[in-house]
């Protein structure tokens, strides 16, 4: 796991709205709103916009929580085999060590803030990003020792790619 530490005291700031830093991570989209370098590694935050029927692979992060508020859309989110579905203003949480995936289930794109804590995750997407940008056929080994570089673990396929899934 990457740790960031600055040694600088977090200072206010704000980020205007559709402001931040934009990365394209397997498919989706997400603008980091507060990185891990703002908080001195204590915790990211990320809005992201998810396409109909879209949405990560199955994983694990070793070592943070992951929470999400739901602003638009609806979505089905996986947490340890538990099916949870969220709709605007909901929020759902998976502990450290959780498998996890969700997947916009709605017809429209749907937007959620995400908090992981510790940070680091921002720099995951960054990396990630390198390696499997957008366009391309991402080369799995590649992706697979950014996993594990960042406490990571890759355990299946979107929910979309799941035999037998029904949205």
């Amino acid at each position: 796991m990457i740790s960031v530490q600055t040694n600088v005291s977090p200072k206010a700031f704000s980020v205007e709205a559709g402001k931040g830093r934009p990365v394209h991570v397997l498919g989706n989209d997400a603008i980091i709103k507060i990185s891990s370098r703002d908080t001195d590694g204590a915790f990211t935050v990320f809005e992201s916009r998810t396409r109909p029927l879209a949405g990560p692979p199955l994983h694990l992060h070793r070592n943070q929580d992951e929470w999400w508020y739901i602003v638009a859309g609806e979505f089905k989110f996986e947490v340890d085999g538990q099916e949870i579905y969220a709709g605007p203003g909901a929020t759902v949480f998976a502990p450290r060590g959780s498998r996890h995936t969700f997947q916009n289930v709605g017809t429209v794109p749907g937007r959620m803030l995400t908090t992981v804590v510790p940070g680091g995750v921002d720099l995951f997407f960054e990396e990630l990003e390198t390696v499997a940008p957008r366009g391309t056929v991402p080369d799995r080994a590649a992706i697979l020792a950014v996993f594990a570089k960042h406490g990571q673990e890759l355990l299946g396929p979107p929910l979309a790619q799941r035999a037998g899934s029904s949205a």
